[in-house]
């Protein structure tokens, strides 16, 4: 049998410096929005939202607000008390149900594909993260510079196993929706007759038995040959190393996208109380206001007087 190969894109050989920009103007970050034609799609949920998105709104959602969106089977109220009017458009309800099962899964991802294709004419990627993800949303956009979203069918993200996924006679890869994943127009165009209408979409992950982020890599795979383009610096919740080095937590600041879950977040000590995942303080440290630098500078102190007092 012949094993499904993954492409592999690596960003670091980019060379745009785009850190050097954001720190030389850090004063100015709070109001810097970003012009890109990536639509921006962030799942949550009637459970998720109250807790998590919040620091979501606070941190890298600022960076693109006009074009990020989100799904939620939870109270929309909620969310047009914490936007502006301008954007309470981009906030959809679902009746998704709450559980885990394949059809409720998909049925979320079913929902973003219709959002994409309601507004496609403004963009030209369609990127979805869940709400236990920062995404570094100006590596992002640097990132997808590299390729051609009208002429090439791309499927990117990255795989949460050391090995192909094996089932109904074939091995393939499939990157994990908790790593986040981009989706090209021209791909979006191939596959709207398997994903839209919506019960399409959950039809298929019900035929195939795969849950939404295995199913649409077999269904790339099977009736396309398409294959997983991997990038490296999309990361999800399973790299615990990611989180865990200590000797070298600069690693996170080529990371384009962070998944966190229970312990599995940035070894760091959080600089304001409720920062949910640790976003508040890696937003902060990626991307400091003047706001950080007095929470940092506080904290500095504070672990000086406790030394002291031990010495």
């Amino acid at each position: 049998m012949k094993t499904s190969q993954t492409n592999t894109i690596d960003n670091k050989s980019n060379s745009i410096n785009i850190y050097s920009y954001f720190k030389a103007n850090s004063s100015d970050i709070a109001s810097f929005v970003l012009n890109h034609n990536i639509m921006l799609i962030i799942r949550t949920s009637k459970n998720g939202q109250k807790p998590r998105m919040p620091v979501i709104l606070n941190t890298w959602f600022q960076f693109s607000p006009a074009s990020t969106y989100i799904t939620t089977n939870g109270d929309v109220n909620f969310f047009y008390q914490n936007l502006p009017q301008e954007y309470h458009r981009h906030v959809y309800s679902t009746t998704c149900p709450q559980a885990h099962t394949i059809r409720d899964l998909c049925c979320h991802s079913a929902s973003e594909f219709s959002i994409y294709f309601e507004n496609e004419s403004h963009y030209q990627w369609l990127c979805r993260f869940d709400d236990d993800q920062y995404v570094n949303v100006p590596l992002l956009v640097d990132y997808l510079r590299q390729f051609s979203p009208e002429k090439e069918y791309l499927y990117i993200g990255k795989p949460s196993m050391k090995e192909p996924k094996r089932g109904h006679g074939i091995q393939f890869w499939f990157g994990t929706y908790g790593g986040g994943i981009c989706f090209s127009k021209s791909l979006l165009h191939l596959i709207r007759n398997d994903v839209h209408p919506n019960e399409k979409f959950v039809n298929g992950c019900i035929a195939s038995g795969y849950p939404d982020d295995t199913h649409i890599a077999y269904l790339l795979r099977v009736k396309y040959n398409i294959n997983l383009t991997v990038a490296q610096d999309f990361h999800h919740h399973i790299e615990t190393d990611l989180f865990t080095n200590l000797t070298n937590p600069s690693n996170i600041d080529q990371a384009i996208t962070l998944g966190f879950k229970g312990p599995t977040v940035p070894r760091f000590q959080p600089l304001k109380e409720h920062d949910v995942h640790y976003m508040y303080t890696l937003h902060c440290l990626l991307y400091p206001t003047r706001e950080c630098m007095r929470r940092v500078r506080i904290l500095l102190n504070r672990v000086y007087e406790e030394k002291q007092r031990k010495s």
